[in-house]
Formats: structure tokens, C-alpha cells, sequence
């Protein structure tokens, strides 16, 4: 077994990227989390997202607009001579930097400063005073900072002209500076040069100026206003090809050798070593990052009116009605209905067409009106939840005594609250997008980007799905939060009591006869049902099955045991069934006459307080059911149950197959398909939002009877030490059996909720997530022209060598897998091989590792380790280390996204 340190599971999930990591509620590892969450914090602080959630709604944009003018109008910000403006800004800068500042200047103070050409073509400015705030001297002093090219593209941003005489001024010495550079670079680096790059430096040594002017005019940029980021392009383009390549793109192209020290792998570096790099050919394209900046900025808008923000509303608007097909149905039923009722019994004196119109216009206007205040009830309950997350928040997470139990408790309700009402749609949401995005920005790295605009489309695409991926970070945020709680509150659950059931057992049932024992349990656990559930007792090893995650640790169980239920349904009566089913449509007819009642009076309180306010006193709201709205209630009441209850068998069957990694289908016009990754969250949702506040309860239920088991505990210790009896032998075998049994069947129960859909819908975005971007990294690996020797982490290369140094048997001839530690002989010499090394005898830390991985700028180095990572992710060996290298794989698959 490889050595490999010790992995923090509860660092991973808490992590800045999006884990892939297992479940942090999982009950095999409480003991694990136990420690490790009380340690740790959220790296975000909850009232730094509270206050960016809170920056968002309309009534704070309104108010911090008007402040904004207020102040304003009270404190303008002081007038400045602009020479004097100027000569500070320059001060410690050359002086040709003058006409940077004068552009950044008018950049960011727009009309407020005049600039023209003067004769010697240099940019002028007409003196005079203007206002400049502490804001715009910081937004002048930034783009000052940046290179010519960098400092149009604001321009284009804010969709200015460039000012007269910006490009002979900055925009061309900025080219001749980037050009001598290039070439410096080209020289160190020995890079052949081909016969139009010799030819074009010829020409260039005679006059740069004219000969820059004359690709700028072939490029179509003929003055300031011809200015734009394709002709900008394609004159960085006409550069490349006839002078000198850029910076970038040699840093891009160009591979240093890993040198090797070992004499018998030195014999064999032509599976290794990168060929020589041949005569550059003519390219049509190429996106530095100075441009890629740029695509990112126009990518990350944050106006509203943009068609990204427009296109998420449609979709959301279209996911929203998909997902309440029912609910939907049912509202057009029920008007139907009534519609059809009305027309065979109208009322007196109103014709039937009347009576149509006004049943569809009452029941369209009641379900509006009580779903907008609904939602308008929802918003205010959201925007006060906020502040108490705000609020009880702040509390030492090492404290598990009982006076932080109130502020845990008002925490996790709110947290249930938003994540059901708002976070749980937010997160389906992104992810969507997310899916989407991803989806369409493979599609585009299969392809070869030939045209200049199909590099700027897929870097649009590939900005786009950063975005998206920070779009979800986010969003997960307050449901990790309400993860951490459950964690901590289970712990509470778990550790308040402990010590004295140990002891209870050990005084009790330690010695005891087994079969006794197994009896005295039968009997007690009869009556013992925990929110609808009871023990089972079926099976020879029920009891070690019911006990084993208690705190009795005295049974060892086998595989077959501990899989079994220790739970299950209490058996009810049909009766008792019957009952309920009548209890709850009592209420629901209740509820809705009073709401129809309601209603009714609230449409008509207008002609009732023109006529006669005494009115009102003889004619008070009370519920007045009429025949229409029962006979349509009574029929959609069992319907609507009917296709509820089935819905929920049909969920609960898709939520099975994602458990059991199984592709579902769906059905559709055309006939079935597989379901997509946004539909399977899609249910997961819809479970979890229907489980969630039933587990959120138990669990608060369950810290109460701890509390009761804890009070139990302490007075059957009084009882005792007062007769003599040791610590609990005033409790009988009976009553401290049910204490045992109802502690141990709460912990079950927990377990089976909150390990259910509620981590599984977690873990299963996030699984999507890291898939997605291993997706696309492996097609950017695939079309990429950067990587030389991408046959050293070749298995066909490394399989036919390894059969002929005769070490053949090692492969797997199915599938010819090469193992990790065969591979690893092949590379232990690169940088890569040595970090695997160092890594695994411990000389680095996980994070070291992780920092070293982040500094690699070869790609062929990131092949061989991702390579490495991938197959050792698939051998047993490494399945308990299987966290830190699927970090390690998210950040090889970021450089690769984001530098590749």
C-alpha cells in the first residue's frame, strides 16, 4: 500500500473549488467530522454574503442610489485644474506617459475633459478645472497601469471612441516595445524563424513607423474610429506572420526539457523527450491574454439588460413551469370545471355566457391573489431570515453546552427556510446553466478553431463557464452552511449522553445472558416507535444491527448485517390510515372555504362600505361553502392526492437509479431518451425539498429527547446512589433497555434522512460538476497543438515498451490499463514523477502538493501527473486517499481550462 498523508475530508468539502469529495454526513465518518468542523470555519464569512445578497434587492439599490446623489449634491467632489491634475499623475512617470494619463484621464471623467491633436500629432488637452472624486482618480490611476492595447479595449467596453491621436501617441510604441521583446524572447529561446518573418524584420529595420502604418491600414484600422477588437486582432495577426511572434503565444508553444540523471532512462528519452520544435507555419489566429481579459470582462457583464441575464430569466421561467406541470394542470382543470358547473347551474338572472366569463375571471383572480401574497410573504420571511442567519450566526463552534443550543436551533430553521423556499432553486438553477454551458463549450473544443471568429466565440463560451462555475460556488453556499449545522448539531445529539449510556450498558447488559438479553430488548422495543418508525426485530443479529452506530461499541457486525434495515415503517390500520385521510381533507375544505370567503368579501368590500358600513357588522367573514367550489374541491382533493402520491413513487424510483449510477429514461414525442444531468438534479431537488423539513424536525426533536434521556439518566443516578445500588441499579432492565433502544433508533433514524436524497442531491451536483470540467479539459487536452510529447503518457507507447523490457504481465491485457506504479517508473525523473514521490513519502503536505501543481506551466507535465492521478483514482490501493486526488485532479483540470 502507497504511503500517502492523512486526507481532511471536511477541508475538502469547505473548499474554495467545487469537491468531489464523499459525503461529509456520512455516519462512517462522524468521527472524523467531529473534530475537524469545529475547527473549521467557512472560509466566507456569513455576514459578508448576507450583505452581498441584501446589496441585490431593489429597495437597497434605491436607497443606496439616492444617498449616493444626495451626497452628491451636499459634498460635490472638488474642482481641480486639470494641468495641475496632470503633473501629479506624472510626476514619478516619464514623460511620455503624458498622453496615458490624458487618455485614461477622458476615459473616466468622459465630456468633462476636451482633448484634441495639436501639430506635431501629440494629444492636447484644453485647460480648465473639473471635478474628480477619490473614485475616479483610483479607476484613472488603474488603467495608467495598463499597456495601450489594454487601455483601448476599456474604451471599447464603455463604447467610446478612441480619442484623436491615441494611436500614433500610445497604441504604436506600445507595438514597437511589444515588438522588440518578442524578439529578445525569440532569441533566448533559439526559435527558428520563417522566410516571411526574415523577410517582413527587413523591411521593418528600414522604417518600423511606415511599415506598422501600413499593416495597421491592411487591418482596416485607417484612424481612431476604425478602431475595433477584430481588426485589432487581425493586425496582431499580420505581426505574428511577417515580424515576430508574441510573448504569449512563444511561451505557449515552446517546451523546456526536463533534464534526466539517470544514464539508463537518458537511453531512452525518445518515448520522453519532446521533438525539436519545427519552422513556425503561417497561423491565422491566436488569443493572448491581454485579449482574453477583454472577452472575459464583455463575458462578465453585470448589467441586467444584457442578453445572458435575459436568456438565464427565460430559462428559469421555463425550468419553473416544467418542474409544476401538476400544479398547473390542476389550476386549468379546476377553472374548466367550474366553468362547465357554473354553465349547468347559473345563478339567477345571469346568462349562461356571463357566468362563464365571470367563473374563469374568480377562480383566475383567486389563485393569483392568494399566490402573490404568498410569495409577497415568502420574500418578507427571506429578507428577515437573512438577518437572524445574520444573528446567530456568531457563536463559538467549540461550544456544545447547552446555552448555544437556542442560536443553533434559530440558525438551522432559518437555513431550512432559505434553502427550501430559495436556495435549493438557485442551486438547480445554476447548475442548469452550468450543464448547458459546458455542454456547448465541449462541443466547440472538439472542433478546430480555424476563423479568428471562432476563437473569440469559444472564448466567450469558455469565460461564460467560469462564470457558471462561480455562479454555483456561490449558490452552495448557504446549503453548506445548513450541512455544517446538521454536523454540529449531531454531535450534540451524540456526545451529551454517551459517557452515561457506556456505563449503562456495561453495568447492565455486559454480563448478561445473550438470549435473555435479546428477549428483555423483544419486549421493550414493543412499544418504543420513534416518528413512526419501530425497531426491527427480525434477523438473527437484530440487536448488534440496531446498536452498533450507538454509542455501545461492544458488537461486531458482518457486511451482510449492517446493511440490513434496523428500522421500518410501524404498522397502522387501515382504519387509522382512513382517519387521517379524512382529518386532512376536513382542514383542506376548511382552509379552502375560508379562503374563497375571504376573498369574496375582499372583491366586494368596496360596494359594501359605499352602501352601508353597518353592513359589515351584520354580515361578518365566515366560511359560506357553495355547491361549485365543492363539488370541484371534493373531485381535484382525491386527484390531486392520487397523482401526488404516484409522482412521489415515480421520483423516488428516478432518485434509486441515480443512487445506483444508473442512467434514467424519459419519456418524449419522439419516443424515449436518456435523461439529462439538469433532470436528474431536477428530482433530487423535488425530493429534497419534500424530505428536508421532516429530517430538520427529528433532528430538533431528537436533541429533546436527548434532553429527556439525559434528565432520566441523572435521576435514576440519584435513586441510586441514594439506596445503594451502584450508578443505575435503582433503573430497571426494562426501562434502561428502552432508554438504550430509543437513543439508538434516533441515531438510525438521522442517519437514514440525512444520508438519503438530502447529501445525495449535494454530492451529486458536485460529482456532475467536477465531470463536466474533466470533460472539458480531456477535449482541450485532446485539440490542443501546445502539448510535444503527449506519446510519453500514450498507453499504446508505454504498453509496447514495456513488452519489450519484458514487464508486460503487468498490464491489464483487457483493457491495457498500465498500473500507477508502472507509469510512475517511466516518469520518476520529470517533475511530475519527483512531486508524486516527494508526495507520497510524506515530504509534502497536501496543500504543498497542491501549490506545486498550481506553478506547473507545462502541459505535458500536467498530462503525465493527470494521467498518474487517473489511474491510481481507479485501483484500490488509493480508494481511501481518493479525496486528495480528486483535488488534485480539479486544480490539474483548472490550469488546463483556464491556461490552455
Amino acid at each position: 500500500m502507497p504511503r500517502l498523508p492523512p486526507v481532511n475530508p471536511v477541508s475538502g468539502h469547505y473548499s474554495n473549488n467545487l469537491p468531489g469529495t464523499s459525503s461529509p454526513l456520512s455516519r462512517h465518518e462522524a468521527d472524523k467530522h467531529a473534530t475537524d468542523i469545529l475547527k473549521k470555519k467557512s472560509t466566507t464569512s456569513t455576514s459578508q454574503e448576507v450583505d452581498r445578497i441584501e446589496e441585490k434587492y431593489w429597495h437597497h439599490r434605491l436607497i443606496s442610489f439616492c444617498k449616493n446623489k444626495i451626497n452628491r449634491l451636499i459634498h460635490p467632489p472638488p474642482s481641480i485644474k486639470i494641468r495641475d491634475l496632470v503633473d501629479d499623475l506624472t510626476e514619478n512617470s516619464p514623460k511620455k506617459d503624458v498622453q496615458k494619463v490624458l487618455s485614461a484621464l477622458k476615459l473616466h471623467t468622459g465630456r468633462a475633459i476636451k482633448l484634441h491633436q495639436s501639430a506635431d500629432g501629440k494629444l492636447g488637452f484644453t485647460d480648465g478645472k473639473v471635478p474628480v472624486s477619490t473614485k475616479t482618480m483610483e479607476a484613472v490611476a488603474n488603467s495608467i497601469k495598463r499597456n495601450g492595447v489594454e487601455m483601448a479595449y476599456e474604451y471599447l467596453r464603455k463604447g467610446e471612441n478612441l480619442p484623436a491621436g491615441y494611436l500614433q501617441q500610445i497604441l504604436i510604441p506600445h507595438i514597437h516595445k511589444a515588438i522588440l521583446q518578442a524578439i529578445r524572447y525569440e532569441n533566448n529561446s533559439k526559435t527558428t524563424l520563417s522566410h516571411e518573418q526574415i523577410e517582413g524584420r527587413k523591411e521593418y529595420r528600414v522604417n518600423p513607423e511606415k511599415y506598422i502604418n501600413d499593416l495597421l491600414e491592411k487591418a482596416d484600422i485607417k484612424d481612431e474610429k476604425h478602431f475595433t477588437f477584430e481588426r485589432i486582432l487581425e493586425f496582431k495577426k499580420s505581426i505574428r506572420n511577417s515580424i515576430v511572434k508574441s510573448v504569449d503565444e512563444q511561451k505557449f508553444s515552446t517546451h523546456l526539457k526536463t533534464p534526466s540523471h539517470d544514464k539508463t532512462i537518458k537511453q531512452n528519452q525518445d518515448l520522453i523527450d519532446s521533438p525539436k520544435l519545427a519552422i513556425p507555419e503561417q497561423t491565422e489566429h491566436f488569443i493572448e491574454k491581454e485579449d482574453t481579459r477583454h472577452i472575459q470582462k464583455l463575458s462578465s457583464g453585470t448589467s441586467f439588460f444584457t442578453k445572458i441575464h435575459i436568456n438565464d430569466i427565460g430559462n428559469r421561467v421555463k425550468r419553473t413551469f416544467l418542474r409544476n406541470k401538476r400544479t398547473h394542470l390542476f389550476f386549468m382543470g379546476g377553472i374548466i370545471a367550474s366553468i362547465v358547473i357554473t354553465a349547468i347551474f347559473p345563478p339567477a338572472g345571469i346568462s349562461m355566457g356571463i357566468a362563464l366569463a365571470l367563473s374563469v375571471i374568480l377562480e383566475a383572480g383567486y389563485e393569483l391573489f392568494w399566490a402573490s401574497g404568498s410569495n409577497l410573504w415568502r420574500r418578507v420571511r427571506l429578507i428577515k431570515g437573512l438577518r437572524q442567519i445574520k444573528k446567530y450566526d456568531d457563536f463559538d463552534y467549540t461550544n456544545l453546552g447547552p446555552e448555544t443550543d437556542h442560536k443553533r436551533k434559530k440558525l438551522i430553521q432559518n437555513l431550512l427556510y432559505r434553502c427550501k423556499h430559495k436556495t435549493f432553486s438557485q442551486i438547480y438553477n445554476a447548475y442548469a446553466e452550468l450543464e448547458k454551458q459546458a455542454d456547448k463549450l465541449k462541443n466547440l473544443a472538439e472542433k478546430n478553431q480555424k476563423t479568428l471568429s471562432a476563437s473569440i466565440a469559444f472564448q466567450k463560451e469558455k469565460a461564460l463557464y467560469h462564470e457558471r462555475r462561480k455562479k454555483l460556488k456561490s449558490n452552495l453556499y448557504f446549503f453548506d452552511k445548513l450541512i455544517e449545522q446538521i454536523t454540529i448539531n449531531r454531535i450534540v445529539i451524540e456526545q451529551r449522553n454517551q459517557k452515561d449510556l457506556e456505563l449503562l450498558w456495561n453495568e447492565r447488559f455486559t454480563e448478561m445472558n445473550p438470549i435473555t438479553r435479546d428477549v428483555l430488548f423483544k419486549k421493550a422495543s414493543k412499544n418504543l416507535i420513534v416518528q413512526g418508525h419501530q425497531v426491527r426485530t427480525s434477523g438473527k443479529n437484530w440487536l448488534s444491527n440496531i446498536l452498533q452506530h450507538s454509542p455501545i461499541r461492544k458488537f461486531n457486525t458482518t457486511e451482510d448485517d449492517s446493511q440490513n434495515p434496523a428500522l421500518e415503517k410501524a404498522k397502522t390500520s387501515k382504519l387509522f390510515t382512513s382517519s387521517g385521510t379524512l382529518k386532512t381533507l376536513i382542514q383542506a375544505t376548511f382552509l379552502r372555504s375560508t379562503k374563497k370567503t375571504i376573498f369574496n368579501n375582499f372583491i366586494s368590500i368596496g360596494k359594501v362600505l359605499r352602501r352601508n358600513p353597518i353592513i359589515m357588522i351584520h354580515n361578518p367573514i365566515a366560511p359560506k361553502p357553495d355547491l361549485t367550489g365543492t363539488l370541484v374541491f371534493f373531485s381535484f382533493f382525491f386527484l390531486e392526492m392520487a397523482t401526488g402520491n404516484s409522482n412521489t413513487k415515480i421520483n423516488q424510483a428516478r432518485v434509486n437509479e441515480i443512487k445506483n449510477k444508473k442512467k434514467g429514461h424519459t419519456w418524449q414525442l419522439t419516443g424515449n431518451r436518456k435523461r439529462t444531468g439538469r433532470e436528474e438534479v431536477a428530482t433530487l431537488r423535488s425530493q429534497t425539498k419534500q424530505e428536508i423539513e421532516p429530517m430538520i424536525n427529528h433532528l430538533l426533536e431528537s436533541a429533546k429527547s436527548m434532553e429527556e434521556t439525559g434528565r432520566i439518566l441523572d435521576d435514576a443516578k440519584k435513586r441510586s446512589k441514594m439506596l445503594g445500588k451502584g450508578l443505575f441499579g435503582a433503573m430497571s432492565d426494562k426501562n434502561a433497555a428502552i432508554t438504550l433502544l430509543k437513543h439508538a433508533a434516533w441515531k438510525n433514524l438521522l442517519d437514514k434522512e440525512i444520508n438519503g436524497t438530502f447529501s445525495l442531491f449535494h454530492n451529486h451536483i458536485q460529482e456532475k460538476a467536477s465531470a463536466w470540467n474533466n470533460q472539458i479539459a480531456r477535449t482541450l487536452i485532446a485539440n490542443s497543438k501546445q502539448a510535444t510529447t503527449v506519446s510519453s503518457v500514450s498507453d499504446d507507447q508505454i504498453y509496447n515498451r514495456l513488452a519489450h523490457s519484458g514487464q508486460k504481465g503487468e498490464i491489464n491485457e483487457a483493457t491495457q490499463q498500465i498500473p500507477s506504479e508502472v507509469f510512475l517508473v517511466s516518469i520518476r525523473n520529470r517533475v511530475s514523477g519527483e512531486l508524486i514521490q516527494r508526495f507520497r513519502r510524506g515530504e509534502i503536505s497536501e496543500n504543498k502538493a497542491i501549490q506545486e501543481i498550481g506553478s506547473l506551466k507545462n502541459l505535458d507535465e500536467l498530462l503525465a501527473l493527470q494521467y498518474w492521478v487517473d489511474t491510481a483514482l481507479r485501483e484500490e490501493n488509493y480508494q481511501q486517499h481518493k479525496d486528495a486526488l480528486k483535488k488534485f485532479q480539479k486544480t490539474i483540470n483548472s490550469i488546463i481550462i483556464n491556461n490552455h
